[in-house]
């Protein structure tokens, strides 16, 4: 498949006009031609053959696709002097039983030698070296990845980006089986998950360095808004990516926490077929499948196909479950050059379980009624709840290789959301510590969201300098309607509950329409000198809301408008020691638009993070292994706090006044490995000091008198309620490839979650606890013929069933934690 000199495709050339500014596009494009004859110098270590073959691949440029259980246990003698491409492959995979087999200009696939039972053709892992080795958007072969997007928007090391990054791998994923965001980052580093316990199935709730995060999905943001929030199947993920801290300069708007980027699935350069089906506890039945591979014999066509159905009964008592998702893409490579895959997703969420909750009297704390209230109780109306959600999303990731030095890419795509939402909840506990009064909400939501994100990267040297130059022109643009209506509901006894009282669905009272867009420019260059890498980045946003709430009853209309622009930036230095270790040190900007006013009817200015972070990460050489550990200290300015002028009132109360401040300091630590490729290991801690450092609330809490919701503004120098101070985790898992356990594996893990404040006064405490996992699993290859496998698993969450709860919002809203789930499963790929 040689390149030809030929026009731009139309596609390249409408991208291409979008950065017209920039003269250097001017140039035509050049092709590189077929270097497999050359000779070329290598310098390949002996040891494991898949990190061998990634160093080969990245000295020479190549594209190899093979499937991870070929090289899997397999070492290799190296390489060292001058030899043509294919030459060198031959002598790296001597005695290895594998060949390699040429498909394209620089791109190659590994197969079984004919006298071993035939061409075996699996699920690719691809190692892409036409810049670097591993592709971030691809399949990685165990718990550690080695490169990202998330941390720059290009195709980097993580040792190189000074910032703390995370990856879980779809690996890991299968391992712990997870199937939702929360259940994903459960043993990630500074990130606490599953805030709402059992009943937030349906939302993906969680913070990171205390604050909660924004999420993106192969690098566009996905819109927010409660009842048709689109939340993702970890089916559908090739790997979820944890960036901590400011990310404004990349990704616009959004809090200090970082952001979480779900990377879906991708068509593979090999064919690959998987169906599977589970069962397990609270009547869990799911089943999936995932269809892959190219299309024609030259590999420009390829495709992927997947999807899955499951229902369950929800953890809480009279609620259910059910999702059916159908994802698709497809990736066209003309040749080298130049790629585009369209990316298509439907999801239907028919019922979404409960989002009810418990006082904290009978639950956190001992009740006066000497009774205890159940992990399973139920505050609301089988009849009357519904959460009726569904997405779909078109896209696609166009990118060009003008020639060694300029690519340009082009990401976008449009989301449509609709939520229908109703529950009767638990608002308040009446003074017999056992009655609660209840309130309905009623939602009608539609969502429309436009986002496309256009990048020139430029990689070039200067002398000893290496640069990679990035600019970048992204826009958003949400479409939210919402009608929602509130009432009351009848009471209900939280220890000896009697349901089945009639409910009054309330009337929608208002119709609120919203538009929001955001307009970013950023510039980023990367450059390495020896051993240093620095990162400098910038970024101007213009962001505007405009909002319009009417009344159903009068038809009365009040409206709003705010407009934001905001410069952020990030500077990081990295030093790379011959010994794989890696400090570091950064500091990054964030800006977050504010709705609302204070005094007088001004608007509120965003409220801007800076995080200063110094760390050391550690790859060891040889080893397949990444360990990384930081120390942060980021603050939050622009907080709402209480006008200290007690005569300056806005509606029903104190108006606000931009004075507060929000402090989060820490350290975190974590690790992954997967060795000697029978033992996959990741362990996370942290410590976390999030407090409000400045606010004007001098409000105390009185538990005895009061037992509603306590004050809505933090006091200064409370911790933020809801955040331990302490988080910890470890996973190990152990497969047998030789012996006559052959196929059998074993996996356990522990979580702990330090104790956390549930009020913003911190006057209520809710206990810490440490919940585990298991899992057991059992491969059985060449079932049919050599190409297919059988994996028979039993995952097990909170193993010993600990009753616990997970936090508290106030002493009326609190959150039993999730209960033991035990889940059998059945996968065949061929």
């Amino acid at each position: 498949m040689s390149r030809l000199a030929r026009p731009l495709h139309p596609l390249a050339l409408s991208v291409a006009i979008a950065f017209a500014a920039v003269p250097l596009l001017a140039a035509q494009p050049v092709f590189a031609e077929d270097s497999s004859s050359a000779l070329r110098r290598f310098q390949v270590p002996a040891g494991d053959l898949s990190q061998a073959l990634n160093s080969l691949a990245e000295q020479a440029g190549l594209v190899l696709a093979f499937d991870a259980s070929l090289t899997r246990g397999k070492r290799s003698n190296g390489l060292s002097g001058q030899y043509e491409t294919d030459a060198a492959l031959a002598r790296l995979l001597a005695g290895s039983g594998l060949q390699a087999l040429k498909i394209g200009v620089d791109r190659y696939r590994l197969e079984a030698v004919p006298d071993s039972g035939g061409a075996m053709e699996l699920q690719a892992t691809t190692i892409s070296a036409a810049y670097q080795t591993e592709s971030p958007t691809g399949p990685v072969n165990g718990y550690v990845a080695s490169r990202s997007l998330s941390g720059t928007k290009t195709d980097t090391a993580l040792i190189e980006t000074p910032q703390s990054i995370s990856v879980v791998t779809k690996d890991q994923m299968r391992a712990q089986n997870a199937e939702s965001l929360n259940q994903i980052l459960r043993y990630s580093a500074a990130v606490v998950p599953e805030t709402r316990g059992a009943t937030a199935s349906r939302l993906d709730q969680l913070t990171i360095r205390g604050f909660a995060p924004a999420t993106y999905l192969d690098g566009l943001r996905v819109p927010s808004s409660r009842d048709a929030l689109p939340q993702k199947d970890a089916f559908d993920l090739e790997r979820v990516e944890v960036l901590r801290g400011p990310a404004s300069v990349l990704y616009g708007q959004g809090t200090p926490s970082g952001v979480i980027n779900m990377v879906t699935k991708r068509p593979l350069d090999t064919p690959f077929h998987e169906v599977g089906v589970e069962y397990g506890t609270f009547n869990k039945k799911r089943t999936t499948f995932d269809l892959s591979g190219p299309i024609d014999d030259q590999g420009v066509y390829a495709y992927r196909v997947a999807g899955l159905f499951d229902d369950a009964d929800g953890q809480v008592e009279h609620t259910e479950t059910r999702r059916q998702s159908l994802s698709s893409a497809f990736t066209w490579r003309p040749d080298d050059a130049t790629s585009l895959t369209l990316l298509g997703h439907f999801q239907k969420d028919p019922k979404g379980a409960s989002y009810g909750s418990v006082p904290a009297w009978g639950s956190v704390l001992h009740s006066p009624t000497g009774r205890k209230i159940d992990v399973d109780f139920y505050d609301g109306e089988k009849s009357f709840e519904k959460s009726d959600r569904e997405y779909y999303s078109l896209g696609y990731a166009f990118e060009h290789h003008f020639n060694d030095i300029w690519t340009v890419r082009q990401n976008a795509r449009y989301l449509r959301a609709e939520g229908i939402y109703r529950s009767l909840y638990s608002s308040n506990l009446q003074a017999d510590y056992r009655t609660a009064t209840r309130s309905t909400i009623a939602t009608d939501v539609d969502m429309d969201a436009y986002t496309v994100d256009n990048q020139l990267q430029a990689k070039f040297d200067t002398g000893p300098l290496q640069h990679t130059f990035l600019t970048g022109l992204d826009y958003q643009n949400t479409s939210t309607d919402t009608k929602a209506g509130y009432g009351k509901g009848p009471s209900l006894d939280i220890f000896d509950p009697v349901y089945g009282a009639p409910v009054a669905t309330p009337a929608f009272g208002t119709d609120a329409t919203s538009r929001s867009e955001q307009t970013g420019v950023y510039l980023q260059e990367q450059m390495k000198w020896d051993k240093w890498v620095l990162l400098l980045g910038g970024r101007y946003d213009w962001a505007s809301t405009d909002s319009t709430t009417k009344a159903l009853s009068n038809g009365a209309k009040s409206k709003s408008s705010l407009d934001s622009h905001a410069f952020t930036g990030r500077v990081g230095l990295v030093y790379l020691f011959d010994n794989g270790l890696a400090p570091y040190a950064s500091y990054a900007e964030s800006f977050n638009p504010q709705s609302g006013t204070g005094y007088g009817g001004s608007v509120f200015k965003p409220t801007e993070g800076k995080q200063y972070e110094i760390g050391i990460k550690y790859q060891p050489p040889g080893s397949n292994s990444f360990i990384t550990a930081a120390i942060f200290d980021l603050r939050q300015r622009n907080v709402p706090t209480l006008d200290p002028d007690p005569s300056h009132m806005c509606g029903n109360g104190r108006c606000s006044i931009q004075d507060g401040e929000q402090q989060s300091r820490g350290f975190e630590l974590e690790g992954k490995a997967s060795l000697n490729d029978n033992l996959d290991i990741t362990a996370a801690y942290a410590y976390l000091d999030n407090r409000a450092s400045q606010s004007n609330s001098t409000a105390q809490y009185a538990p005895i008198t009061d037992i509603g919701i306590g004050p809505a503004v933090p006091v200064k120098g409370t911790t933020t309620y809801g955040l331990p101070r302490h988080t910890a985790s470890a996973w190990a898992d152990y497969t047998f490839h030789d012996g006559q356990l052959k196929g059998f594996g074993v996996g356990a893990g522990a979580r702990y979650v330090g104790s956390s404040w549930g009020d913003t006064a911190n006057t209520l405490k809710v206990p810490g606890y440490t919940l585990f996992d298991a899992a057991v699993h059992y491969d059985i290859p060449n079932i049919a013929n050599p190409r297919d496998n059988l994996r028979l698993a039993v995952n097990a969450s909170n193993l010993a069933n600990k009753e616990y709860v997970a936090s508290c919002l106030s002493y009326s809203w609190c959150w039993y934690g999730s209960q033991r789930t035990v889940q059998a499963s059945a996968t065949y790929q061929w």
